[in-house]
C-alpha cells in the first residue's frame, strides 16, 4: 500500500480539525481547493458536503467515499496539521492562526 495521500483526503483531513477552514470550505469550495489535484467528482462531493456531513468520521468516509483509514491517515498528514486551506506554503490566509 502506498504512504501517498491524495489532495482530496488532504482536505477532508484538515477540515475535520480544522473548523475555521471547514467553515470557509463549505461556503466556497472553489476558492478553497485551489492548489490541490481533484477529479470533478472530487470537486462535486466537496461542493455538496455540508455540516452534518462531519458529525461522525464513519458518516464522512461514507459521503466522501475515502476509507476510514485514509482519513486517519489524512488528519495525521503534515501537510493537512499544518497547512491551512487557501493558504501558500510559508504564508497564512488572513483570519487564520498556527
Amino acid at each position: 500500500m502506498s504512504d501517498r495521500v491524495s489532495d482530496f483526503a488532504l482536505i477532508i483531513g484538515h477540515v475535520w480539525r480544522c473548523t475555521t477552514c471547514r467553515d470557509a470550505l463549505l461556503e466556497n469550495p472553489s476558492t478553497m481547493w485551489i492548489g490541490y489535484k481533484l477529479t470533478d467528482a472530487q470537486r462535486e462531493c466537496i461542493a455538496n458536503i455540508g455540516e452534518e456531513d462531519f458529525r461522525t468520521m464513519m458518516h464522512l468516509a461514507e459521503v466522501t467515499s475515502l476509507t476510514l483509514r485514509e482519513i486517519e491517515s489524512a488528519i495525521d498528514h503534515p501537510r493537512a496539521r499544518l497547512r491551512h486551506l487557501g493558504s501558500v506554503k510559508g504564508e497564512l490566509r488572513p483570519g487564520l492562526s498556527w
